[in-house]
Formats: C-alpha cells, sequence, structure tokens
C-alpha cells in the first residue's frame, strides 16, 4: 500500500518539482511587477522657452504622487527629478508671478516606462521671470601651454559675438572668453575654430582664431 503511494508521488517527479519551481517564480515576479502608489518629494527645474530666463522659483522641491513598481519608484525617489514646462501665457511677463501647477505641465526624469505621475500636491509656485536681452561683446581668446609666449593671435572671426542673458546680468557681461587653445601642440601658424566659453547662450558658438609665431 506505502509502495503504491509512493509510486504515485515520486511518479514524474521532476516534472512535478517543475511546476512548483515554475509556479514560484511566477508569483515572485508578480510580486515584484505589483504597482504601487506613493507621495514623494522631489527637486525640480523649470524649462522656459530661450525669450525669458527663470531667475528664481520657490518651492525648489514638488510633491507629486506617482505609480509604478516598486523598484523603479525607489530609483525614482533616489535620482528622479520633476521638469515644468513654462506655460507660453507666462513667457510676456517680467517680474514676479505665481502659476498654477498642474500634472500636464510635469516630465518626470528619467523617464521609467512604467513609473506615472497620479497627482501633484504643490498646487503653486513662485517665479521670478526675466526677458532674455542681446547684447554684443568682445570676444578674448584664452592661450595656454608653456610656449604661449611664442604665438599671438593675428585675428579672431568674427571678434564680436551676441550674448543672450538675463536682462538684470547683461551689465556684468563685457566680454566672452575661448575655450582654452594649447600650444603645446602647435608648431608652426595656425587657423583654429574654438568654441565660445559663457553660462548664457551665444551666437555664434565658436570663433576662426589666426595664431601666428613671434
Amino acid at each position: 500500500m506505502l509502495k503504491k503511494i509512493a509510486n504515485r508521488i515520486f511518479k514524474n517527479f521532476h516534472y512535478k518539482l517543475l511546476a512548483v519551481v515554475f509556479s514560484f517564480l511566477l508569483w515572485f515576479l508578480a510580486v515584484r511587477q505589483e504597482s504601487i502608489v506613493l507621495t514623494v518629494r522631489l527637486p525640480a527645474k523649470v524649462i522656459a522657452p530661450q525669450t525669458v530666463s527663470v531667475a528664481e522659483f520657490q518651492p525648489e522641491k514638488l510633491t507629486i504622487q506617482i505609480e509604478g513598481t516598486k523598484k523603479s519608484i525607489e530609483f525614482i525617489k533616489e535620482e528622479g527629478k520633476i521638469l515644468i514646462q513654462l506655460p507660453p501665457r507666462y513667457t510676456k511677463i517680467n517680474g514676479l508671478t505665481t502659476i498654477p501647477v498642474s500634472t500636464s505641465m510635469l516630465t518626470l526624469k528619467p523617464q521609467l516606462p512604467d513609473v506615472s505621475i497620479k497627482s501633484v500636491e504643490t498646487k503653486t509656485i513662485k517665479l521670478k521671470i526675466e526677458k532674455i536681452v542681446e547684447k554684443p561683446v568682445p570676444v578674448k581668446v584664452t592661450i595656454i601651454g608653456k610656449n604661449r609666449k611664442n604665438f599671438k593671435v593675428a585675428s579672431i572671426t568674427p571678434n564680436f559675438i551676441t550674448v543672450y542673458a538675463p536682462q538684470s546680468r547683461t551689465s556684468k557681461v563685457k566680454c566672452v572668453k575661448t575655450e582654452p587653445i594649447n600650444t603645446d601642440y602647435i608648431k608652426t601658424n595656425a587657423t583654429i575654430y574654438v568654441k565660445i566659453e559663457s553660462p548664457y547662450r551665444t551666437f555664434p558658438q565658436s570663433v576662426k582664431v589666426k595664431l601666428i609665431r613671434r
């Protein structure tokens, strides 16, 4: 009798064991992929068009509700940030203003396929908006290297460029500098295209510099 029972239990035992293991894996994956909703507070950044600059905004962190898998939400809690798209109707304001916040204005970064914003608990933000002003400024070439004194700048084309800076800061922008030119790798006269170094947008973004040996 016991032998018959044992034979029934152990008949095709490896298939039964695989079925148990497979069922456990399915349960484990289902638990891991189960969606949860959590309230988080993340750093924010306001994205504005090139015609205006957001000098400051408060609060710098927004409280939102997000839905997703536990693993992805844990990652967002540690590494995530919120991009706030400034609506077009506010781009004509110059000064302090308060705007309402809605989920349609928000983008979660990094964007994960299994995480979404359910609601936003921070209802408004205060911003200081400034117009972007064009200002022509001269270009200064930065030369480095052990033999930099053996070279001089023959020409810069163009020698003036346009800087697009917030209105309150244009008076402090006197000139722009190029990226450093290392003369250790230059043996004779040279013409080099060099990028402009500036915290603000410029046009053009690079200039042509002609160097000659002294």
